[in-house]
């Protein structure tokens, strides 16, 4: 990677280049730009891009004297009733994120639809008033990359295993085997209730050992709840972890490792996902160009990994 300020020779910091083709000033097309994500200026990796965004729209590198944004020329968000279509433009973006992050390392990234209303000196404003922040974030995430963990158990296999332990299901299951049929409703209710409070205990407690597990092998890690990350993913079927993990190789191999003795325990399934571009790792505190968007926020919650 070139110095900060791009090798000799290379345009000055208000040029933008185009992937694949002569630099070029995108600034006299549309008054929009749509953001993929940020890297270091690196004018040589800017040159050997070989990529295209969204639907084939055609990638610019918009640079400061130290960042580099890369962007395609769009004024309005992305909008379709076909999940199929939907999933082909998640993948565009996330293809062209990982295109990048070759070419000049790990970005951080955006998420999908993410418009700026301005052009090329919009985005160049923006990576200036937030130089320092994405320095610091371009720094930690150097040479790492997101990684998906998802454990899933298997709800009966759960249920036999805090069953033995609890008294007071023991109890209602007396309750419900001498149970009238004019009570058993209730009783019923009453055992499922706190069968369900068992279990997710027990997915909670569990959740928190894999945590502690996980951030002794890598350099950062966020649950993600137990619903899933995009509505394209398919739900699960039992008590589930979700996990989004910062590592490099040697971290990865070493959750690996770890995952393998998991999905070794009875009625436990794991799925484990990546390199991703970290879009969990990515900093939310930036100042904003009047004219950034974030379109629509259930988009927001689906555009990570594409999984």
């Amino acid at each position: 990677m070139s110095d900060a300020d791009g090798p000799p020779g290379a345009g000055d910091a208000g040029d933008s280049t185009e992937s694949g083709a002569e630099t070029e000033r995108a600034s006299d097309g549309p008054d929009g730009r749509y953001l993929y994500c940020v890297v270091r200026r690196d004018d040589d990796a800017a040159a050997r891009l070989d990529a295209t965004g969204v639907g084939g729209a055609s990638l610019s590198v918009v640079s400061t004297d130290r960042l580099s944004a890369v962007v395609h020329e769009r004024t309005e968000p992305y909008e379709s009733d076909a999940p199929d279509e939907v999933r082909e433009w998640l993948y565009d973006h996330q293809d062209a994120v990982e295109n990048v992050g070759e070419a000049f390392g790990t970005p951080v990234p955006f998420r999908f639809d993410t418009i700026v209303r301005g052009g090329d000196e919009t985005i160049r404003g923006w990576l200036s008033a937030n130089e320092e922040t994405l320095s610091e974030a371009l720094d930690s995430l150097a040479g790492r990359w997101e990684y998906r963990v998802e454990v899933e158990w298997d709800r009966d296999a759960l249920a036999e295993r805090v069953g033995d332990d609890d008294e007071r299901l023991a109890e209602l299951g007396e309750k419900l085997s001498d149970a009238s049929e004019g009570t058993a409703f209730l009783v019923q209710k009453q055992y499922d209730k706190r069968l369900s409070t068992l279990i997710d205990r027990r997915r909670r407690g569990r959740s928190e050992e894999l945590v502690a597990e996980l951030e002794s092998r890598t350099d950062d890690v966020r649950e993600l709840g137990d619903a899933p990350q995009t509505p394209l993913t398919e739900a699960p079927t039992g008590p589930t972890a979700r996990f989004a993990v910062l590592a490099d190789e040697s971290e990865c191999d070493a959750v690996g490792e770890y995952l393998d003795t998991v999905a070794d325990e009875d009625g436990a399934s794991v799925r484990f996902t990546g390199p991703w571009p970290p879009y969990t790792f990515a900093p939310d505190a930036l100042e904003p160009a009047e004219e950034v968007e974030q379109q629509t926020e259930e988009r927001r919650d689906g555009t990570g990994p594409a999984e």
